[in-house]
């Protein structure tokens, strides 16, 4: 089989990756042409779900960097074995 037996498909873009940065970027670029997101395996097969969303921080009633330090570090926020870090 040679290139000109096969079918082609084109896009305008071309996005790696099915995590929310790749997903955001897709739905973006969606307003502007054909999209498609290539990933390796299924399409929630990413790490995004592990995220804890968002930046975080010890600002409302009754809330201190003391007990935010131990909802990251509850959270996996200690993985990397440095405590101090966090």
């Amino acid at each position: 089989m040679t290139t000109a037996d096969m079918d082609t498909t084109r896009y305008d873009y071309i996005i790696i990756g099915s995590g929310i940065a790749g997903l955001n970027t897709a739905l973006l670029a969606a307003e502007h042409g054909s999209v498609l997101v290539v990933t390796k395996g299924r399409i929630d097969d990413c790490n995004s779900r592990y995220a804890q969303g968002g930046i975080a921080a010890a600002i409302g009633p009754g809330d201190s960097a003391t007990l935010h330090e131990r909802d990251t570090l509850d959270a996996g926020g200690d993985a990397t074995g440095a405590r101090e870090a966090t």
